[in-house]
């Protein structure tokens, strides 16, 4: 990136300064390649809803997520952690799975259902972008909820890889434009050096000054979620900065790091 873009993205150097970062961004979970994140720190985006459940249920005292890929693998799983209190938790086609305690609604995962149990999850989405990172050095959970406490979380990396989990392994403006959050956040707080993918994301997101209902009414899982009854689901998962939880996967589990 030349030096004129450079000073567009990242403020002129302080002492907060620990190192630039080289911001690279996976656009939808099937892209995701051992060459584009092995020994590379990676923040995992899924804000509508995988994300912002795991974050909720963390910030309310669940012991830790195990992420896995289908129905089976969730009951298996479970099968096998009988000495823990276990919820089966999870979603297809936007509605919870039949015979799960719990879907992919953040709201649900309160306090009084969530506290020191361990959370078997599977989604559409979410999860099968988690369970194909096993080459990373650090992964850890962003959204918009806990989009403060990612960025000074993130704030001593040199480098990053955004990937955003996508719809159906398709693009998704919801983890688009949260992925853009985090880097015109991280811009104001040290230097980044962005790729192609990273730029393009950012440059949407001030052409609409970084505002979310103009950037995403015409988001497809956005407008989906509406139309199945989520649309509360919605308004929650959009809020910015309001939980200090940053989850992180470590041997098959997500924990609070």
């Amino acid at each position: 990136m030349g030096q004129k873009q450079r000073k567009r993205y990242g403020q002129q150097e302080k002492s907060t300064y620990f190192c630039s970062m080289r911001i690279d961004v996976i656009p939808y979970a099937s892209t995701i390649r051992p060459d584009l994140i092995q020994n590379r720190h990676v923040v995992v985006i899924d804000v509508l809803r995988a994300s912002s459940v795991m974050i909720t249920a963390l910030a309310n005292g669940a012991r830790a997520f195990i992420p896995v890929i289908s129905v089976e693998d969730a009951q298996q799983k479970a099968n096998e952690l009988s000495g823990e209190e276990v919820l089966l938790c999870g979603e297809r086609d936007t509605k919870i799975i039949d015979g799960f305690h719990l879907g992919n609604s953040p709201q649900d995962y309160t306090r009084s259902r969530v506290e020191g149990r361990t959370l078997v999850f599977t989604t559409s989405n979410g999860t099968h972008a988690l369970n194909r990172l096993q080459q990373a050095t650090e992964i850890v959970i962003g959204a918009f909820l806990n989009m403060n406490a990612l960025v000074e979380r993130c704030l001593e990396w040199n480098e990053a890889v955004l990937v955003c989990a996508g719809t159906n392994n398709n693009f998704s403006m919801d983890d688009a434009m949260c992925a853009a959050l985090f880097m015109d956040e991280m811009g104001k707080r040290k230097k980044v050096e962005l790729s192609d993918m990273a730029i393009t994301l950012l440059k949407a997101f001030h052409n609409d000054n970084g505002n979310l209902a103009i950037l995403l009414k015409d988001c497809y899982h956005l407008n989906l979620l509406k139309r199945n009854g989520f649309g509360g689901d919605v308004d929650y998962c959009l809020q910015k900065g309001i939980l200090n939880v940053v989850p992180e996967m470590t041997n098959e589990r997500i924990i609070i790091s």
